[in-house]
C-alpha cells in the first residue's frame, strides 16, 4: 500500500460506494481529500467520518452536470489548496436499466447528466489546474458494459463507452505532458447498483440472473476490497497507463500492475472469477 502523504485526491460520487471506499482510504494514506456529491447529508457524514479519524478533508455538495457549480468548487479547492494530483470520477448510475421505449425523458436526461456531462465537466476543469502544474492523475471509473451491449441497458452502455473514448481523446491531447488519464471497469462489486439491478424486471434485464448468481456464489468484491488497489495505480508513476480503458480483472493489466508494485486481492485477481 503506497502512501499518499499531502496528495490533493478529488472523488467525485464520493457519498456512497466505491467513492467513499476511496476517500476513506486516500485520507488514512495521508491524502488531503476532496469529496464531491449531491447528497449534502450523507456528504457531510462522510466528511465528519473522515475527521473524527484524522484526516484532511474538503466537501463539496454540488450537482456535477452544472457547469457554475463544478467551476466554483474547483476554484475553491484550487484557492484552498494550489493544486490537484490526483481525480477519480466516480460518480455514475446503472438507472434506467430498462427497454429504450420505457425510458422517460427525466431518466434518459439524469443518466447523461450524471455519467457523461458531470464527467466531462469535472475532468476539464481538473485538466486545466493540472496543466498549470504539469502533471496529475485522473481515472475514470468505467464498465465493461462500455465494451459489451445488454438489452435494457442502452443508456448506460452508451454513456460508458463515450466515457472511454473521451480518455482515449483526452490522453492524445495530454501527449507528453505528465498527466496522465485512464478509464479502468472495477467489474461488478456488491453496491446499490447491484441491488437496483437485482431487483429489475428480467423482461427488461435479461442479464439479471448473472448479476444474481454473482451474490449467491459469494463472488462480489466489497468497495473497501477495491479501493485500495485503484489507489496504488493511482499512486504508481508509469506513463503507459495512459490512454487506456482497461479492468482490474485483466490479466495483462494485473500482470503490468504488479511490476509496479500493485498487489491485488484475491477475489481479484482468481483468473476467470467473473465468468
Amino acid at each position: 500500500m503506497l502512501l499518499a502523504q499531502n496528495k490533493v485526491i478529488v472523488i467525485s460520487g464520493a457519498s456512497s460506494g466505491l467513492g467513499r471506499a476511496l476517500a476513506i482510504d486516500a485520507a488514512q494514506r495521508g491524502a488531503r481529500v476532496v469529496i464531491i456529491a449531491r447528497r449534502r447529508n450523507t456528504l457531510e457524514r462522510l466528511r465528519n467520518t473522515i475527521n473524527d479519524d484524522g484526516g484532511n478533508v474538503i466537501a463539496f455538495p454540488i450537482d456535477i452536470s452544472s457547469p457554475d457549480a463544478v467551476i466554483k468548487a474547483f476554484s475553491s479547492i484550487e484557492s484552498l489548496w494550489g493544486r490537484i494530483d490526483i481525480l477519480f470520477n466516480a460518480a455514475g448510475t446503472a438507472e434506467p436499466i430498462k427497454r429504450l421505449e420505457h425510458v422517460s425523458n427525466a431518466e434518459l436526461e439524469q443518466s447523461l447528466r450524471t455519467n457523461v456531462l458531470g464527467l466531462y465537466l469535472i475532468t476539464r476543469e481538473t485538466v486545466k489546474r493540472m496543466l498549470a502544474k504539469r502533471e496529475g492523475t485522473i481515472i475514470n471509473l468505467t464498465s465493461g458494459a462500455g465494451q459489451k451491449p445488454y438489452v435494457g441497458w442502452s443508456c448506460y452502455c452508451s454513456q460508458k463507452a463515450a466515457v472511454d473514448m473521451f480518455t482515449k481523446t483526452v490522453a492524445l491531447e495530454l501527449e507528453h505532458k505528465l498527466i496522465r488519464i485512464a478509464a479502468i471497469s472495477p467489474g461488478p462489486f456488491e453496491s446499490r447498483m447491484q441491488e437496483v439491478i437485482r431487483n429489475t424486471a428480467e423482461f427488461q434485464f435479461p442479464a439479471k440472473e448473472k448479476f444474481v448468481q454473482l451474490l449467491q456464489k459469494n463472488k462480489l468484491p466489497s468497495p473497501e476490497t477495491i479501493a485500495p488497489v485503484l489507489l496504488d495505480v493511482s499512486l504508481t508513476d508509469w506513463p503507459e497507463l495512459s490512454g487506456m480503458v482497461t479492468d482490474l480483472r485483466s490479466e495483462d493489466f494485473q500482470l503490468m500492475c504488479q511490476k509496479h508494485g500493485v498487489k491485488f486481492p484475491e477475489i481479484i485477481a482468481r483468473k476467470n472469477l467473473y465468468a
